[in-house]
């Protein structure tokens, strides 16, 4: 287990029944008629202005580090769609494949001689994901795992297409395997997402090892009780990186209780922890609509020899990046 894990995960345990039973949904937002925003419309006062602030000077008119800092410390519209993207090799090991342009649903796909491991698996229509992979040259029957950063429909919705079709296992916390299946759940039926059956259950300081690749698991819970961060290897022209996947973003603020808030708050400092003790340098998202990575695969595409992969960020910029969140969901918490 990573250090101070332990202590880490004992105040979440308390929240663990109280998150599950909040996070049946999934990111898609409430009811009929109701704004689906970042952050809420509540009134700021002086404690939420001090955290808003705070927020910007970390910011500094660093282009990513402002896009992040608008769009969870001012009201934005998450349901809004982004740019369609196109697959796309993003590192020597690591492939970007798109599942949505709603919430900008992406999945991560790396590659080792041993085959392929997916973070996440994807939004819907599973057909159209295989489609993708096979358009930058992975074959879907090499998928060994699928590991998700946490237990809603919009990413597990093929991880049962691959586990029927090729053995591939699915893997999450025991705590989301639960909110997949909850106890006395009807089987999936009309429009229903097809649910992965039970399958590996994911802990902090148990990676996953495939051929040369370790994936390291990093429990952070807060948007759902299992929600999971993921640090692993990549190359960019044989040079080494660590890239970090913190796979349990709360985009709606306004539908967390403040206990959540509180918890997604440390989740965030232990996750930086791990992620500066591994020196992360690459940003990576599950749903990519906050951090450029439109922008970004665009620069890729268009990148000459020499020039850096806009993927690569500093330790301390990658640090800075979560920072702003925390300082935004601090915000909101002292909001209400």
């Amino acid at each position: 287990m990573f250090p101070k894990a332990a202590v880490f995960l004992l105040p979440c345990l308390t929240l663990c029944t109280a998150l599950s039973a909040f996070a049946q949904g999934t990111e898609r937002g409430g009811g009929a008629g109701r704004e689906t925003l970042t952050a809420s419309r509540l009134p700021n006062n002086a404690q939420s202005t001090a955290r808003i602030e705070a927020a910007r000077k970390l910011a500094n008119d660093d282009v990513v580090l402002t896009r992040v800092w608008s769009f969870f410390c001012t009201p934005t519209n998450y349901n809004t769609p982004g740019p369609p993207v196109e697959p796309m090799k993003v590192f020597d090991n690591l492939y970007e494949i798109p599942s949505s342009t709603r919430q900008q649903t992406t999945v991560w796909a790396i590659t080792t001689r041993d085959g392929i491991i997916l973070l996440d698996s994807g939004d819907h229509a599973p057909d159209d994901l295989l489609a993708s992979m096979r358009r930058v040259g992975l074959d879907p029957a090499q998928v060994k795992y699928i590991l998700l950063g946490h237990g809603h429909g919009d990413h597990y919705a093929g991880a049962s297409v691959f586990q029927e079709r090729y053995g591939t296992r699915v893997g999450t916390t025991a705590a989301d395997w639960d909110l997949i299946h909850p106890p006395g759940a009807p089987a999936d039926a009309g429009n229903q997402t097809p649910r992965p059956q039970r399958d590996l259950v994911l802990e902090e300081g148990r990676p996953i090892v495939l051929g040369e690749q370790t994936v390291h698991v990093v429990a952070i819970p807060g948007h759902t009780a299992g929600s999971l961060g993921f640090i692993f290897a990549v190359t960019d022209n044989g040079q080494r990186h660590a890239a970090g996947l913190f796979g349990g973003t709360i985009l709606d603020q306004g539908r967390i209780p403040v206990d959540g808030l509180n918890q997604y708050v440390r989740s965030i400092a232990h996750f930086l922890d791990v992620a500066t003790k591994m020196k992360v340098d690459v940003e990576i998202q599950n749903h990519a609509l906050f951090d450029d990575t439109p922008g970004r695969l665009a620069k890729l595409a268009a990148r000459r020899p020499g020039e850096p992969n806009p993927f690569l960020m500093s330790t301390d910029k990658y640090v800075k990046f979560w920072t702003v969140v925390s300082e935004c969901i601090r915000a909101e918490v002292a909001r209400r």
